[in-house]
């Protein structure tokens, strides 16, 4: 079974910023082909998305057990992911006046979502994610971890915690200088 505290503070971090970045990379990916010109998406400036560094870790501890039933971590993943993408929209839009996406404005999600937070087809899409994350990317995850070694993962952690904090404090007290001056924050990849 999947126990966090046993691979070490040094994977942890990497594995964050690791699931981060990628999550950051397919969603950029995707947002700029239906929009058909480049789009940065996330709340941050850098090149991740923090609730995909969250996921993955939840992901993959739901799915471990499940691992001999394929079907069991598709619905787990899609379930899991859909109420941390829900709960994510709900934090940004309210701490932040901050909405990441909007289910209205995207292909094949304006016929069935809920709140423009969630939708069926992206909660679809997150179990395929889950499946791909069990069966092949936390491995891939780790042998990236085995082949940077533990003093040059230190490195990197300090890099990517480094960067992270800047981006971070300069992100937030945008949002919240926009949010106290009623400033809408736009949508990402609409604005």
């Amino acid at each position: 079974m999947f126990n966090p505290l046993t691979i070490g503070t040094d994977k942890i971090v990497f594995l964050f910023f690791f699931f981060s970045l990628s999550g950051w990379v397919g969603e950029t990916i995707m947002e700029s082909i239906v929009r058909k010109r480049f789009v940065s998406k996330g709340f941050f400036k850098g090149p991740w998305v923090p609730v995909h560094g969250f996921g993955g870790f939840a992901v993959y501890a739901a799915g471990l057990p499940l691992k001999p039933y394929p079907p069991l971590v598709f619905i787990s993943g899609a379930l899991l992911c859909t109420v941390v993408e829900y709960l994510a929209a709900l934090l940004l839009e309210k701490a932040f006046n901050k909405k990441c996406w909007d289910y209205d404005t995207y292909p094949f999600t304006w016929w069935c979502n809920y709140k423009k937070r969630i939708a069926l087809t992206t909660s679809l899409f997150f179990g395929l994610v889950a499946l791909a994350l069990v069966y092949f990317y936390w491995d891939l995850a780790m042998a990236l971890i085995r082949f940077i070694g533990p003093r040059a993962l230190f490195g990197v952690d300090l890099v990517f915690l480094g960067t992270f904090a800047v981006d971070a404090f300069f992100t937030i007290r945008r949002y919240i200088q926009n949010k106290k001056a009623g400033i809408q924050n736009p949508v990402d990849g609409l604005a």
